[in-house]
């Protein structure tokens, strides 16, 4: 069957139109926009996030489209301080009397995050940095914002936290079906427990905060000063109680996901892609025994503070912060001491990996 002419014209300037730095623009935000809302209907956690990275790959695909460095550190400074807004006085409290353990069993976490990706980047031959950020156990989010700053494949980083994350959200409601059989959970309840937000009050945060945290960052040599110092400086004024609002409006937020997925999409194609294809199984695999051993570690932790294996198991999840909060909510555990489980260790993730990123990338400048 024959086209007729007009068909060729409009599929003509629709290629046009999207091979042009414009048009991918355009169709790189729709598309993400699209994908977001479709996303975020199936409950994928930070669905803009995500978005952002599957339609940078498709725009990429279409022809090479230069990142603003200034974008992915603006989505670094709104996720700093929308990190630093959830450490409530209510939720450290809740965690205070147990501290010590809490933060050795971080530790463990993270020494067993730093192992595996030791392991990873030599088992498939990658830049230590890249392994090493790849299987940071906590801050999906924050540690694929940061990847660039180490010269670490950004892309790669993305899609295995992403892996890890995902493997999280499923394990969490078995794991909870199977082996704390006298709970049930729903990880869609927590809809209802996000803080109230203010524009005036976060914009007024955002606007002079971000850029003094940033500053005063870099002034006291902090690794990753664009992620860190505004989340460090909205952490103090959260404890001081001085902050002018209690949480970042959703579309603020949905924004910085946007523009951290975009980084790490656009590093990516479909053919290389396909490259990465063949480090998923090995990957897994030592997702999977990273997983193992953090459920371990939370039952450890259960039995040292008087918790439920439940909550100490939810406490230590790898990853999916809100997920685990949301099944201690619908099995009406300690709420509290799971969400501030999770932000003790994603602090020390955050404020810890990168250094070592670091020390691992300066001996390979040397060489």
């Amino acid at each position: 069957m024959k086209s007729k002419p007009g068909e060729h014209t409009f599929l003509a300037q629709l290629t046009g139109a999207v091979s042009g730095i414009t048009g991918r623009w355009i169709l790189l935000v729709a598309g993400s926009v699209l994908l977001s809302v479709l996303f975020g209907f199936w409950q994928i956690p930070a669905a803009a996030l995500f978005a952002g990275v599957v339609t940078g790959i498709a725009v990429n695909s279409l022809g090479n489209l230069a990142y603003p460095r200034h974008f992915s550190r603006a989505g670094q400074a709104i996720l700093g301080m929308a990190i630093g807004l959830m450490f409530t006085t209510a939720a450290l409290e809740a965690i205070s009397a147990h501290l010590l353990p809490i933060l050795l069993v971080t530790a463990g976490t993270l020494i067993l995050s730093l192992a595996s990706g030791l392991l990873f980047s030599r088992w498939t031959q990658i830049k230590a940095s890249t392994g090493l950020l790849s299987m940071t156990a906590g801050g999906a989010a924050g540690i694929t914002a940061i990847a660039q700053e180490f010269e670490a494949d950004v892309g790669l980083v993305a899609i295995m936290q992403y892996l890890r994350v995902i493997l999280v959200m499923i394990s969490l409601p078995l794991v909870v079906l199977f082996v704390f059989h006298d709970h049930s959970a729903n990880t869609a309840t927590l809809a209802g427990a996000h803080l109230p937000a203010s524009w005036a009050g976060s914009l007024l945060l955002l606007l002079p905060g971000a850029p003094f945290g940033i500053w005063l960052a870099r002034k006291i040599h902090i690794t990753a000063p664009y992620l860190l110092g505004p989340l460090l400086l909205t952490l103090l004024l959260t404890l001081l109680h001085v902050n002018p609002t209690r949480a970042l409006p959703g579309p603020l937020l949905e924004a910085a996901y946007l523009l951290i997925g975009w980084q790490a999409g656009l590093q990516l194609s479909i053919s290389r892609l396909r490259l990465h294809l063949r480090l998923i199984p090995r990957a897994l695999l030592i997702i999977l025994v990273l997983n193992l051993c953090c459920a371990l570690l939370g039952v450890l932790l259960a039995h040292l503070v008087g918790v439920s294996d439940l909550d100490g198991y939810l406490a230590t999840a790898p990853g999916a912060l809100y997920a685990a909060v949301a099944v201690s909510m619908a099995a009406h555990g300690n709420v509290l001491f799971v969400l501030g489980a999770h932000l003790i260790r994603l602090l020390m993730m955050l404020l810890i990996m990168p250094p070592l990123a670091r020390k691992l990338l300066d001996p390979a400048r040397n060489t």
